[in-house]
């Protein structure tokens, strides 16, 4: 086996982009743009000394879909998806300006856990990769704040319903059965009735004690 050559099949193998397939941003209608950073840049400085300049509004056409993109930051390699991206009429259109749009982009590597292999795409390691890794920190961050909150307002309506079904206070408080109980209608989408909440402690805890019969249709659950 030539040891040399496999070396220098490592060495040309594509990044791995940091977010994979589903880490999307596609809800979001801004990303920083660094203005300094932007125009200090080879690509700008090439284009303009290139007589260009067009280079730059398709350029930022494309940084702008690849924030909503799967993962977000990447582009697709096929040329007739780039085209229509940077909404060309035509793929022969694009491929006039191809090389100088696509300045500091190279291919990439995208984990997909519906895959066996990792999926090739475009990525932009000089700009697009510090924005879309910020902007998805942020963004899980506040999925997180806001599924906490989600939880624990689901946690309080529970509450509210084993106090009226008068379960034990020693249940009513426990707060891995009150967590457990959350989950289990977060995961099932059911409504927080006197009913479902019945069902969920049978079904989570295997709660079988007594409660208070409330007629559910007439109170509105």
């Amino acid at each position: 086996m030539n040891s040399h050559g496999d070396e220098e099949t490592f060495e040309r193998m594509p990044d791995m982009w940091p977010l994979k397939r589903g880490d999307t941003l596609s809800n979001h209608d801004w990303f920083p743009m660094y203005g300094h950073r932007f125009l200090g840049s080879s690509f700008v400085r090439k284009a303009v000394m290139q007589k260009r300049r067009g280079d730059i509004g398709t350029a930022i056409i494309l940084w702008t879909e690849a924030m909503r993109e799967d993962p977000a930051g990447t582009l697709p390699l096929d040329d007739e998806e780039l085209a229509s991206l940077a909404q060309f009429g035509s793929v022969e259109e694009w491929l006039e300006v191809k090389e100088g749009v696509l300045h500091g982009w190279e291919e990439v590597l995208v984990e997909d856990d519906r895959a066996a292999e990792p999926g090739r795409r475009l990525g932009h390691p000089g700009f697009m990769l510090g924005v879309v890794e910020e902007m998805h920190k942020r963004k899980v961050s506040r999925d997180a704040g806001r599924a906490a909150r989600n939880l624990s307002v689901k946690k309080s309506r529970i509450k509210t319903k084993m106090q009226e079904l008068q379960v034990a206070s020693h249940i009513v408080e426990n707060g891995a059965i009150l967590h457990a109980l959350a989950e289990f209608f977060d995961q099932s989408d059911l409504h927080i009735t006197h009913d479902n909440v019945r069902v969920a402690m049978a079904e989570v805890v295997g709660f079988t004690g007594e409660v208070a019969q409330f007629p559910g249709a007439k109170r509105g659950g």
